[in-house]
């Protein structure tokens, strides 16, 4: 895979549908109830440091990806364990978002086609965009992030000329006090999407200008942070807490809301689309991680592990879960067990190893 192929508008275009995918297919921080969008805004304050974080450990190595710096750091082997985990932890998310994304089309569009044959098709089409290479799914990103902002611009103006939005469904705020909010923070709207971007360490690299992968991180966490926060807030302003809380694809039924006249109404699948574009970027990054990763750490051409980790991905999504509820519930695990070591914990370590790393390279050149 070419280096530095990927421009800073690229770059921003990639996080941006990774980090909107995410809002488009699950509730995120209703566990703070009306202040879910407030949970998702101060998620995002807290996501841009956690990202300056993560870039604090790769701009002591640009040009290496996280499964590169963890040997480099802890050792040849203790590092490859390190590097390996996180190839099965992204390749966890990455098959989790594709089930995801199967329901959606399975549940929206094609309630009589077999799971499976969904899920196949899609993970076809991420394997082939993956094979031809990143900077064609970054060249494609640029223009697909046209159309979705238009898109969210009209449907927020349909919204608010149909009389759909009632803000007084919100109010009032911190009726429960801060503590439901502090959790919909530290449990959901920290770790999704923003701690996953950690993700990205695996691809800055391929960027023409790595140095400045925390600044581009930034910009983009608080974009698609204050998208994501006025999707939420919308969700609750049109349907009401009990009724976005139960919906599977509260942001479908927001929109089924939308009725002018008898005349602009069913503006359903523009949003359809956005969804499964945006969700398909999520799965092809997280397949490209995963490619990068196993590449670096086995010394095999990325484009050998296309099929094998395709394979993998649609055998561990389609085996995931027996359901759509149960999916979520298990998902529910993962974030108080899972996402922590990788997000928090493994961070920490290589932070603290780089730190060593550069006393220890100070002393040397002064000695010398």
């Amino acid at each position: 895979m070419n280096r530095n192929q990927i421009s800073t508008g690229q770059m921003i275009s990639l996080m941006l549908m990774f980090e909107i995918g995410v809002a488009a297919v699950i509730n995120l921080g209703f566990s703070a109830g009306r202040d879910a969008w407030m949970a998702s805004l101060i998620g995002m304050i807290f996501g841009a440091v956690l990202f300056w974080f993560y870039t604090s450990i790769s701009r002591h190595f640009p040009t290496l990806p996280l499964t590169a710096i963890s040997r480099k750091l802890l050792g040849k082997y203790a590092g490859a364990a390190v590097g390996l985990m996180y190839v099965i932890y992204f390749m966890y998310i990455g098959s989790r978002n594709l089930r995801e994304g199967s329901n959606l089309i399975n549940i929206v569009l094609l309630n009589n086609t077999p799971l499976v044959v969904i899920t196949t098709l899609m993970v076809c089409c991420v394997a082939y965009v993956t094979y031809l290479g990143f900077e064609v799914l970054a060249r494609t990103a640029v223009l697909l992030m046209v159309f979705i902002f238009s898109i969210v611009l009209i449907i927020n103006v349909l919204l608010f000329a149909s009389g759909s939005v009632h803000v007084d469904y919100i109010l009032p705020i911190l009726a429960d006090g801060i503590g439901p909010l502090w959790e919909a923070i530290t449990t959901d709207t920290l770790i999704v999407p923003f701690g996953e971007m950690i993700l990205f360490l695996m691809l800055l690299p391929y960027m023409r200008r790595p140095e400045k992968g925390g600044y581009i991180g930034v910009i983009s966490i608080i974009i698609g942070g204050l998208l994501i926060t006025q999707t939420m807030f919308l969700n609750v302003a049109s349907l009401g807490l009990n009724i976005a809380k139960g919906s599977p694809f509260p942001v479908l039924s927001t929109i089924s809301t939308i009725q002018i006249s008898d005349f602009i109404q069913r503006v359903d699948i523009l949003v359809v689309m956005t969804m499964i574009i945006t969700n398909f970027y999520r799965v092809a990054l997280y397949f490209t991680a995963v490619l990068i990763g196993a590449s670096d750490i086995f010394n095999i051409p990325y484009r050998k592990l296309v099929i094998p980790v395709a394979f993998i991905f649609l055998i561990w999504s389609y085996s995931m879960a027996r359901n759509y509820i149960f999916q979520i519930e298990f998902g529910v695990l993962a974030f108080y067990y899972v996402h922590p070591l990788f997000l928090f914990f493994f961070p920490s370590l290589l932070l603290v190893a780089a730190w060593i790393h550069k006393r220890r390279q100070r002393r040397s050149t002064t000695i010398a």
